[in-house]
Parts: structure tokens; sequence; C-alpha cells
């Protein structure tokens, strides 16, 4: 990639004046995954938080972010390289003169406290206003709706937005080299415990089309987020040939039925698995692996597929916050279901030094015959496998087709998350 000379001094320019802590603090990850590790130093634990902080410190004036949050409840008030004070660092992004625009949930449903409620949203509004006609802003969703998705379903469901991504334009790295169009996507919200008691992943690339996708789903919601009627058949994906597919809900049945596979994203996903394939590389037969990490699993049309892969020949591995699974898909799951095949199933609550240690990631891997082709694959983002998160929720799912992505999440997260979950390595690590 080249840029003018006159673009590079402007970038090296803007490297200097963004301070000591940026000075201090290594680059982003671009193009690979980032875990915490809620068991480990205050550095693992905030890994997540320093990624992020890493990529608002590194925005140079004249570009601007975008963010949406379901919760933004940091409430400690220091800033450190180990554990940085995210409020404080965009405050910096806007004073040097980056556009920040911040959409939160209302999340009164949540906790009987809103967003608006906690320090992180008033230092922001106090800094940035909360117009959203203004170049930079803080704005929230509607009492008890999302921004786009808007209706309830069940009794006591109500729409949410629960997305957890933040879009920057151009960032500057330590070199002086600019990358544009960043996306940074998580599975975790903006409050200690996301760090200290749960397991989560971030993703973070730089890819122009999936970009755009963000960008006008932002855009989108900062259309509906304060009126009273949205789009609750909103959904759209964005093109299968980027290396980052964008899938953006919520998405309505057409029959009525919450549980409906045909327009269940996530079925239409394991409806391109081939259980048995011809490797390309070696010419012998394998097995396709599925392997999952989920906060929330109650879709019952999801269990039931994943089943009969199970029975198909594909090996299964799901790992589920326990007492976060509902009957019907333990039922599902069960191994007299599974045609006298075996699946690895894992329902996570750890306790460790006071606190109960579960995954609050929503991902899934996929390694062997997808399509017509067989490239591995991870599906992330900030959507569970529960209806809401499908029916009546604002969320993102990001498909990345990487071997190298998938190993990462595969040899750093999965197996530790899935093995200290079943008890076969304690927290720390050891056997």
């Amino acid at each position: 990639m080249h840029f003018p000379a006159s673009i590079l001094a402007r970038a090296m320019l803007i490297v200097v004046s963004m301070g000591s802590v940026m000075a201090q603090e290594p680059d982003p990850v671009i193009g690979a995954p980032v875990f915490n590790d809620p068991a480990g130093s205050e550095t693992a634990q905030y890994a997540i938080y320093q990624q992020l902080a890493r990529i608002i410190d590194r925005v140079p004036s004249g570009s601007y972010i975008e963010m949406s949050w379901f919760e933004f409840g940091v409430k400690y008030t220091t800033d450190a390289a180990s554990k940085p004070n995210i409020p404080a660092r965009l405050v910096k992004a806007h004073q040097r003169g980056v556009n920040v625009r911040i959409i939160l949930d209302n999340n009164d449903k949540d906790s009987g406290e809103s967003n608006n409620d906690w320090p992180a949203y008033k230092t922001l509004a106090a800094e940035l206003g909360t117009s959203d006609s203004a170049s930079s802003y803080i704005a929230l969703c509607p009492n008890l709706k999302g921004c786009i998705a808007k209706r309830k379903i069940y009794t006591d469901t109500y729409a949410y937005n629960h997305n957890k991504f933040l879009l920057a334009s151009s960032i500057v790295l330590n070199s002086g080299a600019v990358v544009s169009n960043v996306v940074f996507q998580s599975s975790g919200n903006l409050g200690e415990w996301d760090a200290t008691t749960s397991w989560n992943n971030a993703m973070t690339w730089s890819e122009a089309a999936s970009f755009a996708n963000y960008h006008r789903y932002f855009g989108d919601q900062r259309t509906y987020h304060a009126s009273s009627t949205g789009n609750d058949d909103y959904y759209w994906v964005g093109d299968s040939a980027n290396q980052f597919k964008t899938h953006f809900f919520p998405r309505k049945e057409t029959d009525g039925n919450l549980n409906q596979a045909s327009t269940d994203t996530i079925v239409s996903i394991l409806n391109s698995v081939s259980c048995s394939y011809i490797g390309e590389t070696d010419g012998l037969r394998h097995q396709t692996d599925i392997r999952v990490v989920m906060w929330s699993f109650s879709r019952l049309a999801v269990a039931e597929k994943l089943a009969a892969l199970v029975r198909a020949g594909c090996w299964v591995d799901v790992v589920v916050t326990k007492d976060n699974m509902n009957d019907g898909v333990r039922n599902a799951l069960r191994a007299d279901n599974l045609g006298g095949k075996t699946m690895g199933l894992t329902e996570c609550g750890v306790a460790w030094q006071g606190r109960n240690l579960r995954p609050h990631s929503k991902y899934m891997l996929i390694d062997g015959a997808y399509d017509d082709d067989q490239i591995p694959r991870v599906f992330t983002g900030s959507h569970n496998y529960a209806v809401s998160a499908l029916r009546n929720a604002d969320e993102s799912l990001v498909r990345v087709r990487s071997a190298a992505v998938h190993e990462a999440y595969l040899r750093q997260n999965f197996y530790k998350v899935r093995d200290t979950c079943s008890g076969k390595i304690s927290p720390a690590g050891g056997e």
C-alpha cells in the first residue's frame, strides 16, 4: 500500500501528537482475533479493552468513529495500558478532532438501570452532546426497544440493541502507516464483568466492502433510533465473495413460528455443511468439525440441525453457559437423539476465586466441506443462538473465511475454554 509523501508526513505528525499513551502502547492487532482470560492477570482480563483502546487512540483528526453497544457500564476512572478507560480515550479522540458517534441500547429491561445512568454515558454526553444531527453524539435506542428492532416477542422479551462493534474510518499505526476501513467486532459488553468473569473474543479487520456494510447498518440505526417504528424484518447480508461476510438483524419469521428453521440464519449456514469429504491436498476422506462457544442457546431449530449433522457423521462440540440452554435444546442434543453417534456438550460455570467464570462469546468454527470449498470458517459477533437474537434484536454476525483465523480461535481459545469448563484443566491453566 503506497501513500503520497504529504499523507505520510501528516500521519507521522498525528502519531507524535496523539500523546505518550499511544507511543508507549503496541499497535492493535489487525486481521486476527484477541481473547481475554477472566482467570488471568489484569492485562489478560482486559486484553479486548486494550485492543479497543489502541484503535481509538490511533484515529486521526478528520476521521470518524462509529460504535454501537448493548451495555457501556465501565465505572472506573483510572486509565492505564493494562486497564484502559474507554470513555476517556473516546473523549481524547473527540478533542483531537475525531468525529465520534455512539448508539447504545437503553437497557432498562436488563438490570433496572439504563446506560444513561452510568458514568460512561454521562461523560460522553457532556463531551459529544446527544443530538444525532451533529457530527458527534451519543444516542440511546428507545426504552424497551432496539433502534431497528421494535417488537416484543413472548410475554416479556422486549426488543433491544445487542450490538458490540466499533468502526474507525482510518487509523495510523506507530510506523506512520495508515489503515482504512477498520472494523472491531466483539462478543463482550463494556463492563468490568465482561473482563473479569467471562470469556469473550474480538475480531478486528480492514476490508472496504464489509466496513461499508457496517457503516450502512449504523446509519440505519441512527435513522430509526428515536422512532417508535422500526423494521422488524430488516435482515440483510453482505457479499459472499468478501472474506468478511456480514449479517445484520432482526430477521422475521414468515409463518408466525419464532423457531421457523427456513428463516434461521444459523440453520441456513449449517445447511451448507457436508460431513464427509475428500481432502483437496491429501486425497483422503475426512469429517467436518463444528465447534461452538455460546452464551445463550434456546433455538430448537439450530439444535435439531446440529443433531442431524452428528447423525450424518460430523463432529460437533458445543460449550454453552450453564443454565442458558433450555430443555428443548438439551433434549435435541441428548445421546439417544444422535443415532448412536457422539458429540461434545459442556455446560459451563466454573467457581474461581469468588467468581463464577463462564463463556460470553458467541462463535462457531467450521473446518471441513462448506458449499464448494474447504476453507475453514469462523462465525462470530454479538449473535447468540437465542430466539430474541434472531427475531427482535439489533445484532451483527460476521463470517470470516480464513484458515489462520480459524486456527487461532481453535488453539488460543476453544480448547482452553472447553477444557476449563469440563474440569480437565484449572482456570489457571494447569492440569
